[in-house]
């Protein structure tokens, strides 16, 4: 029965999940239920590639944004630390993190304790088809998307932070009240 349950809130989540990545329009939800959605979304993944994700987020951060978009953020983020963070099957941990920032903002901490960047790799990160794994699928696009998502359809920020051998660190500054799409030109 407990594995019914929990088959049955999988499925729940995933549909969710699906539904905002195929729905664009921005409507109201809390930041903490989205954010614990994706990330469900993602386990079952985590233990072929001996990884560990955790999750800690402000509760009752309501927003009026893009559910979508800002989960693909998450999903982008994620598989590029497993893609580049973990070389050769590497344990580690990822944590997201969601809190307040101010009334008008939320910060979202997303890092992991893998390899890290060089100076080099760090500055190119976000330009598009910039990869280091070419050579096995790799096609640059992963963070390009996510910065693009960050600033222009979520209204946000962002900074990277990250050091050879001490892992990688992004701070996401988003409004609470994305700003509205613009007009197409």
């Amino acid at each position: 029965m407990a594995n019914l349950n929990r088959a049955a809130e999988l499925i729940t989540s995933f549909k969710q999940v699906a539904a905002d990545r195929n729905y664009s329009d921005q409507r109201a939800f809390d930041l903490a239920d989205l954010t614990e959605q994706v990330a469900l979304s993602l386990r079952p993944g985590l233990r072929k590639h001996n990884l560990t994700l955790n999750v800690d987020c402000q509760p009752n951060l309501l927003m009026n944004s893009y559910p979508g978009p800002y989960g693909q953020v998450l999903t982008n983020l994620f598989l590029n630390s497993v893609a580049h963070a973990f070389p050769d099957g590497r344990a580690g941990t990822i944590d997201i993190q969601a809190r307040e920032s101010g009334k008008d903002n939320v910060e979202i901490i997303f890092s992991d304790n893998g390899c890290g960047m060089s100076l080099d790799v760090r500055r190119r990160a976000f330009d598009p088809f910039f990869t280091t794994r070419r050579d096995q699928g790799g096609t640059g696009l992963g963070l390009h998307i996510v910065y693009n998502i960050v600033t222009n359809r979520l209204g946000g920020r962002l900074d990277l932070d990250s050091e050879p051998g001490a892992g990688t660190r992004i701070q996401i500054i988003l409004p609470r009240v994305a700003p509205l799409e613009q007009a197409a030109e």
